[in-house]
This record gives C-alpha cells, structure tokens and sequence, in this order.
C-alpha cells in the first residue's frame, strides 16, 4: 500500500487530475511430471499498474521493479505519455466507492507456507494410485499450480484496499492399453484452499475414464437430446455468454444481447447469477480490481435478460452503477468488465433421473474444442472425447470422436429440458448438468 499510494502522490505532484496503481504480489509454485515428479519451479512477481489522467487524456503504464527510483520514473513516463495521449470522450473519473464485501473462502494461509516435501509427497500419491488401479494404465501427465497473491489498490480519491487470495489447480492423465487398443482418461480439480484438493479421487478418476474408453467408438450422427455434464457445460457457459453480457461489448455494439435488456432470452426455468460473494468461488474476492465492493448480480432471472456487467468506467458511461466487475489478467493489464463466478442456478433432477428418462440418446463427459465456439452468432461446437450412448434409460457403450453442435441461444430459449442439482465449476464458470432437447451429432 505504501507504494501505490507514494505512486499516486507522484503523480498528482506532476500535474496529473487524477490517478490509480495497482500493486500485485504473486508466488507461484508450479509442479509436473508423467510417470514421475520431473519439474519443480517457483516464480515470484511484484509489479505495479498505473493509470494516469489528464482531464480526459489517459495513459496506462506498468513496470515490475518497486525501489522508489523506479517507481517515480514509471509515474514520470506515465504523466508524460497522458500529455500526448488522445482524449477519451466518455472518461468521467476513476472509482470513488472503495469498500469490501462479505466474501468468504478465498484465502487460505496454509498455503503461504507451503513448502517443496508436502507438494511432492501430494502428487507422488495420485501417481502410484494410478499405478495400482489396474496392470493395464500408467499416468502420462500430473501437474499442479498453487498460487498467493496480495493486490493493493489506491487512487487520488483518498482510498485504498488490499486483499490477499490463494488458488490451487491439480491435474491427472492416464494412459490405457490393451492388446492394440489405447485411451485415454484425464480429472481436473480447482479450489481456493489446499484441504478441498481431493488427490485420490484425481487418481481414480482418470483411471477409471482411461480404462473404460479403450473401446470407444463414434456413433452414426443425427439429432438427439444430449446430457451434459456440469463441468463440460460451465465451459460453455463461459465461452459463449461471459462476452455478451459484459458491459463494454454491449456500449461497443459487438454484443448479440446489445438490444434485449428486459426482454426473454431463455426459458422461464433459466436463471444466471454473477456471485462476487459466494463462498469459496473461483472469482470471489471483497472488492474488484478498481476497489469497488463485489456483489451478486442476477443476469437472467425467470429467462428475461436483467443485468449486464459493468466495470466503472462502463458504468459511468451508461449512467449506472459499477457491478464491481473490473478485473485485471495481471498488474501489466488495464481493469475490464468480466463475470466473477457466472452460475447456471441449479435445479431438482438428479443425473440418474436424467437418465433414467432419455429413450436414445447422448451422455457428453469431455469435450475438446468448444471454446472454437461463436460467441456473436452463438454457434456451439464441441469434439466429445468421451461420452456414453444413451438407451431405454441406461448409459451403454463409450463413445468419442463425434461433434455436438447448435445456437446457443435457442438452447437457452428452448432446449434446456432438465436442469441437475450438482454445481461444479470450470474456472469462474458455474453449472449443474443440463439435459438438452435435441442437438446435433456429426458422427460416422
């Protein structure tokens, strides 16, 4: 805090009317291998983000090296590139609300102490699971990230903010043969604490995917209702609705929803919530990365569009208030509307009823390739890798290798049929598993 703030007071010396900096501290500890441990690294980062304004004249400048001498010499370049800069029409002003909500679950400070043993001794675990689940599987490649971060925010408004958060990111494939048949099965977990990581389950997981695979075939295509699972369909969500709904896309007009505030964009039996506050989420956090308090924010509610996302400056512009949605990739990137934790709400159909209902069709497991998918025209592609047919309510043989496609939209609209209760999340991206009416397979 002390930096940012010596930041912003140099740059009001300079003549600037107002400013902002962004300080971030990060460490990052990165562990992987195949069969064994083969990598090991730590990285660690602390950087600043400055915005500097002239009237309407704004200039973004960022360096990763905090002495003071630096410091003053990013200001100085800052100021100086602010003089010759354009000016911005729809500038009003940095944020004046700085305050923290009552996010929970975000930080764990067993992390901050984390050292190299317990990471390795954690990974060794899967693997040998692996190892044991059956003579015909070997893992091929087990990764796992834990990240610290600390944000410090000031701006010429007289306000400051810190928070801290941590995150962890485990990964598993394995590999199965048999005679000259091959699959493979992979599990993905993300948490905000180390205890959530459940290692055993990642093991058997991917295991069990890779075994059961190894007679996978694709199946003739057509048109059939399809099940998608939770997690598959959170990356969907993701892909083709973050964009839309964000504030700037829409005052852009590069969103399909640019028009359709109030209007009905999905069935009555869809609603989406922005949830800056909910426990443990991937993109929970107190404040945003302007300062401004998270909150939740309903987006569709009974199928009608409410709410789009919005950073300040977009807010100002519109005459509105911030959703405090203003998020930076990094300290080197200028603050952007972007969803926190984006959540499909979830309804009462259990995934065996969901089964146990379908005549013929579709289970989708794993996809690759759907972020390919259009987020203007919302058209959905996605190669499943791993899926099951689906007939007289039973899961039957494994399938891969056929593509699901169709509009998104109309999903929303009209193709939703049964909403599952289990929320599961791919990143910041909240869904149950969903029963669709009918989509396309390209199959054989």
């Amino acid at each position: 805090m002390e930096v940012a703030e010596l930041a912003v007071k140099r740059a009001l010396e300079l003549g600037a009317t107002e400013a902002e900096a962004y300080v971030q501290r990060a460490k990052i500890i990165r562990v992987g291998g195949s069969e064994e441990i083969e990598d090991f690294n730590t990285v660690e980062s602390l950087g600043i983000g400055l915005r500097v304004v002239l009237g309407r004249r704004i200039a973004n400048y960022s360096t990763s090296i905090l002495d003071e001498a630096e410091v003053e010499g990013a200001v100085a370049k800052a100021v100086k590139i602010a003089r010759v800069s354009p000016e911005d029409p729809d500038w009003r002003r940095l944020n004046r609300r700085f305050g923290e909500s009552q996010a929970q679950g975000y930080y764990d400070d067993s992390l901050e102490a984390l050292d190299y043993q317990e990471v390795v001794e954690a990974l060794e675990s899967p693997l040998s699971l692996v190892r044991d689940y059956d003579p015909r599987v070997k893992p091929t490649r087990v990764f796992l990230t834990v990240g610290v971060t600390g944000v410090s925010i000031a701006n010429s408004y007289g306000e400051g903010c810190e928070r801290k958060e941590t995150y962890v990111v485990a990964s598993m494939r394995a590999k199965a043969k048999e005679g000259g048949l091959e699959s493979t099965g992979s599990e993905y977990q993300q948490a905000r604490s180390w205890r959530e990581i459940d290692f055993e389950e990642l093991a058997t997981k991917a295991s069990e995917r890779a075994v059961k695979f190894l007679r996978a075939r694709p199946i003739p295509g057509g048109r059939m209702p399809v099940i998608i699972r939770n997690r598959i369909f959170a990356s969907i969500l993701g892909v083709l609705l973050s964009g839309p709904i964000n504030a700037d896309w829409v005052q852009k007009g590069a969103s399909p929803l640019s028009n359709r505030l109030g209007t009905q964009i999905a069935s009555e039996d869809v609603h989406i919530i922005d949830d800056g506050v909910m426990e443990g989420g991937w993109g929970t956090r107190p404040f945003d990365d302007e300062g401004h308090p998270t909150q939740r924010t309903p987006v569709v509610e009974g199928g009608i569009l409410r709410s789009f996302l919005y950073d300040n400056y977009t807010a100002l512009k519109e005459g509105v208030e911030s959703t405090g949605n203003a998020q930076r990739r990094g300290y080197w990137t200028t603050p952007q509307p972007s969803p926190s934790n984006l959540i499909l709400r979830p309804g009462g159909v259990s995934f065996e009823e969901m089964v146990a209902e379908t005549r013929e069709g579709i289970y989708v497991e794993e996809t690759i390739g759907e972020w390919l998918s259009n987020p203007v025209s919302g058209n959905l592609n996605a190669t499943v890798t791993h899926g099951y047919l689906v007939k007289e309510g039973e899961l039957t043989e494994p399938v891969k290798g056929v593509v699901i496609s169709g509009n998104f939209y109309s999903l929303l609209k009209e193709g939703i049929e049964l909403v599952g209760g289990d929320l599961q999340g791919s990143m910041n991206y909240y869904s149950p598993t969903v029963k669709i009416r009918q989509l396309t397979i390209a199959g054989k």
